[in-house]
């Protein structure tokens, strides 16, 4: 987004590949998280299941480093859009024949259509690639009213404060994840469960609270 002649800043919503998948391994092998990077498990609920070839220890031991590399890769990556084209389950890229890339390779298309269904039928265009963002109605309704709201959240931060909002980038993450939750891993991201975006009052005070912060 870009306010027209003010400060400009840029608030993105959407949902990653490499999260869900992220998210999906965690519960399939059952892994244990440290404190920071707890969050609900997915839902629908994953079943346990480590497969011959999977090495589950080394997964544990490889999968936190995982996560907070993937989550610096989403904000600092210099298309923002969750369709565009970029290396698969993000940057760094994982070693090839490291335990989580082998899990990543195995879990990855179960985890897509394990998403694709939560989410609902898929609104694509006919020129969009393969591989990408399921988009399904509820999600794309949600997208449109935060950007909205988003929007207008700012402009009363800055009438608050008295002056223009300064600078900012704001990328949230939904997730499906159990119940009305949030998680901002940084000043700039926002993973947000998608109970807690159908939630209007409750989306809304985690928004207003962000963008308190970044305005």
């Amino acid at each position: 987004m870009h306010l027209e002649n003010t400060t400009s800043w840029r608030a993105a919503w959407g949902s990653e590949v490499e999260v869900d998948v992220a998210l999906y391994i965690r519960d399939a092998l059952a892994l244990s998280v440290s404190e920071g990077q707890v969050l609900p498990p997915v839902e629908p609920r994953v079943p346990v299941h480590v497969p011959a070839g999977i090495d589950r220890a080394a997964v544990q031991a490889q999968w936190a480093d995982w996560w907070v590399d993937l989550l610096s890769f989403l904000r600092t990556r210099e298309d923002p859009d969750p369709r565009g084209t970029r290396t698969r389950y993000g940057r760094p890229a994982l070693a090839p024949g490291s335990a989580v890339r082998q899990a990543a390779d195995f879990f990855g298309p179960v985890a897509a259509r394990h998403f694709a269904n939560a989410r609902g039928p898929a609104l694509r265009g006919s020129g969009e690639p393969s591989g990408g963002t399921p988009w399904a109605p509820g999600f794309y309704r949600r997208q449109i009213v935060a950007s909205e709201r988003l929007g207008q959240l700012v402009r009363e931060a800055e009438v608050k404060q008295g002056r223009r909002a300064y600078p900012f980038r704001l990328n949230v993450i939904e997730i499906s994840v159990a119940g009305s939750t949030w998680l901002r891993p940084a000043e700039d991201q926002l993973l947000v469960s998608s109970r807690l975006a159908e939630d209007g009052p409750g989306l809304e005070a985690v928004l207003r609270k962000v963008i308190d912060d970044l305005v």
